[in-house]
């Protein structure tokens, strides 16, 4: 009897303990990613990438719409215009920082620190990617309704502003915040499986951009049965998009969306078993 009690107060001890050092490593790892510069300037450039596509975009748009004919004003998505730019060069940006997040660790061999002070592993590699997908999130979602409103500003002249009540203008804005997020998540997983900055960059880019190219150069028919599996591509498109789907070889929005995600969430859980099985 004094065995089981002995058992039971041992785990109800080990229950807070373990709550108060994920909540530690969570702290510990939002204090590496905010005190290391290049955080600052990868979310600065998806700022500014974000919004200035918008205002160059729109205001060309705007500027141009007397002269447009009349099947291009027809298929002309304001929407998209305001926000495709973040999710092409923001795309671009965040693949850098999510790898650096964990990559830079082995290069200076500071992963041995880490999980010498939190010796569980998953939770190290766990807090990691919450903290670059919370900040990551934070920073795309506000640069989207940024560059959305900024948009809709400029193209005002047209009379064909979008608003958010609109029908999917939220789930263009939102969807592609989050598509941002996870192609910071998608890179800081490669970032775990090669642990070299340069590699998993290259290879996020090739997977991501070099890919879906390639991949047009398979026959028609093949070429339609693959291309809704691709990681990048012409996803950006529909996910950003909120008229209908003129793609039939991809699936709805939420559908490309929730393939990414698989990728993306193959790509961490191969990291996180790796860096269990590995030697920092």
């Amino acid at each position: 009897m004094s065995a089981m009690t002995t058992t039971g107060a041992a785990r109800r001890a080990a229950a807070p303990n373990l709550r108060a050092d994920l909540t530690r490593t969570l702290r510990s790892e939002f204090t590496k990613i905010r005190s290391v510069r290049s955080t600052y300037w990868t979310l600065l450039l998806v700022v500014l990438a974000g919004i200035t596509w918008a205002v160059a975009n729109c205001a060309g748009e705007a500027a141009h719409w007397a002269q447009m004919a009349p099947q291009d004003r027809a298929g002309f998505d304001p929407t998209q215009a305001s926000v495709v730019g973040l999710a092409l060069l923001g795309q671009l940006v965040i693949v850098v920082l999510g790898v650096l997040v964990i990559s830079s660790e082995y290069s200076t061999g500071m992963i041995r620190t880490s999980l010498t002070v939190m010796p569980r592993r998953a939770a190290v590699y766990g807090a990691k990617a919450a903290v670059l997908a919370a900040v990551t999130l934070a920073v795309a979602v506000v640069t989207a309704f940024a560059a959305f409103f900024i948009g809709q500003y400029l193209l005002r002249s047209t009379h064909e502003a979008a608003t958010l009540s609109g029908p999917d203008v939220a789930r263009a804005v939102l969807g592609t915040a989050l598509y941002v997020t996870l192609s910071g998540l998608f890179a800081f997983g490669l970032g775990a499986i090669l642990r070299s900055t340069a590699g998993a960059i290259t290879a996020a880019f090739g997977l991501l951009f070099l890919v879906p190219q390639l991949a047009k150069a398979l026959p028609s028919s093949w070429y339609a049965d693959v291309e809704r599996w691709l990681p990048g591509g012409d996803v950006t498109n529909t996910i950003t998009s909120t008229q209908v789907q003129h793609n039939p070889n991809l699936f709805s929005a939420w559908g490309e969306f929730a393939v990414f995600g698989a990728y993306t969430a193959i790509l961490l859980i191969a990291g996180l078993i790796l860096l269990r099985r590995r030697d920092a």
